[in-house]
C-alpha cells in the first residue's frame, strides 16, 4: 500500500479536498453531518451522509457506517427491535439523528450519530 493511501481518509468528489484521517474529517467546520440510512441486513453497511459546504462545493458524501462505528465503545445489543412496539422508527428516517432507547442491535448507531454531532457541532 502506498503512503498516500495510508494517510488518506476521503477526497471530496466535487472539489477534491483531501482529509488525511477520520479525525481531521470530523473536525472540519465545512462539513455538515446530515443523515444516517440503516441497512437492516448488515449494521456495518448502513450509510452516514455528510455535505461539504465549502465555497463552490456542496457535495454530499456517503460513508459505510463501519468507518465510524468504532467511535462508540458502549453496550451493543444483538436483537433487532425494528417494527416492534419498542421501535420509534428513527432508522427509517434518514434525517432523524436522535438517540434510540430501544434495546436493539441498531440503537448503538444512534449513539454514534450523537458522537459525530457532538464532534462536528453542526448537523442539518
Amino acid at each position: 500500500m502506498c503512503k498516500h493511501q495510508e494517510t488518506h481518509f476521503k477526497t471530496c468528489p466535487m472539489c477534491e479536498k483531501h482529509w488525511a484521517s477520520r479525525d481531521v474529517f470530523l473536525d472540519d467546520p465545512t462539513l455538515i453531518f446530515n443523515g444516517y440510512q440503516a441497512n437492516f441486513g448488515v449494521v456495518e453497511e448502513g450509510l452516514f451522509f455528510f455535505t461539504h459546504e465549502a465555497d463552490g462545493c456542496g457535495s454530499t458524501m456517503a460513508f459505510v457506517a463501519a468507518a465510524f462505528l468504532s467511535l462508540y465503545t458502549g453496550k451493543r445489543y444483538t436483537e433487532s427491535k425494528q417494527s416492534s412496539l419498542e421501535c420509534m422508527g428513527y432508522c427509517l428516517d434518514r434525517s432523524a439523528l436522535k438517540r434510540c432507547q430501544a434495546h436493539c442491535q441498531y440503537a448503538f448507531v444512534r449513539e454514534v450519530t450523537q458522537i459525530i454531532m457532538d464532534r462536528s457541532h453542526k448537523a442539518a
